[in-house]
C-alpha cells in the first residue's frame, strides 16, 4: 500500500486538503457512458436528461447516482423523496457489485477537452469543509464567490443526507499566474498510462485522467507550490469557489448535522472537488443569463424599462457606463440601455431589478419563475418558446481573485466557467458513510 509521507500529510492539513480514496468504474465497464454533465446543468431542457437516459439505457453510470436538479422542481410522475431513495439504493448497489472499485489513498491528475478549448487541467482531491465560509468577509481558505441563496440548501441535503457516496462537480480556482502546481504535474504525466480515457456524451469533448499515489514526489512538490500563492501569503485565500457551490455548502450543512456524532475525521468532513488555475488557457469565464417565464411580453416589457429608466435617472450623478442590455422575447430582439456607475457589474444591477420585480410577476400566476441559464443559443432557444431572454456581458477572469479579496463576494450567478456542455462530468466517487462497505 502506498503510504503519504508524514510532512507531505501535515502540508495538505495546512492547506485544508486530504487524499481520498477514490472510488472509479470497474474495468470491464463502458466509459462511454458512464460520467454525465453537473446535475445542475441544464434546468430548463428536459430533452437533454432525457436523451441522456436514452443514451445511457441499462449500463451503469453516473446518472443513476445523481438527481439532475431540473426533477427538484419539474418531478414528474416520481415524488423527489422517491429519486432520492432510487439514487441512494443505486450507490449501495454499485458499492456491493464492485461496479466501482476502491483505489488506495490518491488524486486524480485529468486533462479535458471541448468543442470550444483543446486542454483544461485539473486534480481531483478532497477540501476540509472545515476551511469553507460562503459568508461575505470571511477569511477561510475557501470561499464561496457569490452569493449564497440558503433556501436551495434543505433539498440539496436531503439528497446527501443517506447518501453512501458523493460525486464531485465542485470546481475551486487557484490563482498561480506561474503555472507552478498543476501544470507541471501534467508535462511529468501527460505521457504515461491513463487510469481513464473516454469521450464525453452529448458533445461534452473528451477527458483523461492520470492517478497520483500518496507517496507520489511529484505531488508532493506541487503541494509544496501551492503553499507559496500569493493570495494564500497575503490574505489567507486559496481556493475560489468556481462552479458548485450551493454543492459545497450543502456537504457542509451535512457535516455541521452530524458532526457532533462523529469522529473529528469522519468522509463527510471533507467533500471531493477539481482544482483548476485560473490562468488555465482552457477556462473561459461566461456571463450566466436570466430567462423569465410564465409571463406576457407586455408584462414583462413595461416594467423592466420603467424599472431601467429609474435605475439610470438615479444613477445620473456620478461617472456612468453605458452598457446595451439585449432581451429576447420570441423572435424579437430588444435594446434597452443600462447607464450604471462606474465599475458596477451588470449582472448585479440586473439581478436587483429582477429581484424587486418580481413580487409583482408574481401576482401574474403560478406558472412564473426565474432561471439561470449557461449558453446565448440557449436563451434564445427559450425564447422562442416564450421566456424572455436577458443576456448579460462577459466577465473578465483576470481581475477574479482581485475582486473576492477586495468585495468579499460577488452576486449570485455572476458568471459561469464555460458553456453548459463544458462543465465537470462526474467520473470519481468517495464515500461520505463509515457505516458500510
Amino acid at each position: 500500500m502506498n503510504t503519504i509521507n508524514n510532512k507531505t500529510e501535515a502540508d495538505l492539513g495546512r492547506l485544508g486538503l486530504q487524499l481520498p480514496e477514490l472510488y472509479l468504474p470497474a474495468d470491464e465497464l463502458d466509459l462511454s457512458v458512464w460520467p454525465v454533465v453537473a446535475c445542475d446543468q441544464f434546468t430548463s431542457q428536459p430533452e437533454y436528461w432525457l436523451e441522456t437516459e436514452k443514451i445511457v439505457g441499462d449500463d451503469p453510470s453516473t446518472l443513476r447516482l445523481i438527481l439532475p436538479e431540473l426533477y427538484l422542481d419539474h418531478p414528474g410522475d416520481t415524488p423527489v423523496e422517491d429519486r432520492i431513495k432510487t439514487v441512494n439504493d443505486a450507490m449501495q448497489k454499485y458499492l456491493d457489485d464492485g461496479i466501482i472499485a476502491r483505489q488506495q489513498p490518491g488524486c486524480i491528475l485529468l486533462d479535458r477537452s471541448t468543442p470550444l478549448h483543446s486542454s483544461r487541467r485539473g486534480l481531483v482531491i478532497a477540501v476540509d469543509l472545515e476551511q469553507y465560509d460562503f459568508t461575505p468577509g470571511n477569511k477561510k481558505m475557501i470561499r464561496a464567490t457569490e452569493g449564497t441563496v440558503l433556501e436551495r440548501i434543505p433539498p440539496r441535503q436531503a439528497i446527501r443526507r443517506n447518501a453512501p457516496l458523493e460525486l464531485p462537480h465542485v470546481l475551486l480556482l487557484i490563482d498561480d499566474p506561474d503555472r507552478t502546481v498543476i501544470e507541471p504535474l501534467f508535462e511529468a504525466c501527460s505521457n504515461e498510462k491513463s487510469i481513464y480515457d473516454t469521450d464525453l456524451m452529448q458533445g461534452g469533448g473528451h477527458i483523461r485522467g492520470w492517478f497520483l499515489s500518496a507517496d507520489s514526489a511529484l505531488l508532493a512538490n506541487a503541494v509544496q507550490a501551492m503553499s507559496q500563492l500569493a493570495t494564500l501569503r497575503n490574505d489567507n485565500l486559496l481556493f475560489a469557489v468556481g462552479d458548485g457551490n450551493h454543492s459545497l455548502a450543502t456537504a457542509q450543512a451535512h457535516w455541521h448535522e452530524i458532526k457532533d456524532q462523529v469522529s473529528s475525521d469522519h468522509p463527510a468532513r471533507y467533500a471531493l472537488v477539481e482544482i483548476i488555475n485560473i490562468h488555465d488557457d482552457g477556462l473561459e469565464f461566461e456571463p450566466i443569463h436570466r430567462a423569465v417565464f410564465g409571463i406576457s411580453t407586455d408584462n414583462f416589457l413595461r416594467p423592466v424599462q420603467a424599472w431601467i429608466d429609474r435605475y439610470n435617472a438615479a444613477s445620473s450623478a456620478g461617472q456612468q457606463e453605458v452598457e446595451n442590455l439585449p432581451i429576447f422575447i420570441g423572435e424579437e430582439q430588444h435594446q434597452l440601455k443600462l447607464a450604471k456607475a462606474a465599475g458596477t457589474l451588470t449582472a448585479a444591477v440586473v439581478q436587483q431589478m429582477l429581484d424587486e420585480l418580481t413580487a409583482d410577476w408574481k401576482e401574474t400566476g403560478n406558472s412564473f419563475r426565474i432561471d439561470y441559464i449557461h449558453g446565448e443559443d440557449t436563451v434564445r432557444d427559450l425564447a422562442s418558446k416564450g421566456a424572455a431572454g436577458i443576456i448579460l456581458p462577459p466577465f473578465a477572469k483576470n481581475s477574479f481573485f482581485e475582486a473576492i479579496i477586495r468585495d468579499g463576494i460577488l452576486p449570485r450567478k455572476t458568471f459561469s466557467m464555460g458553456e453548459a456542455y463544458e462543465k465537470r462530468y462526474y467520473f470519481e466517487c468517495r464515500k461520505i458513510r463509515q457505516d458500510r462497505t
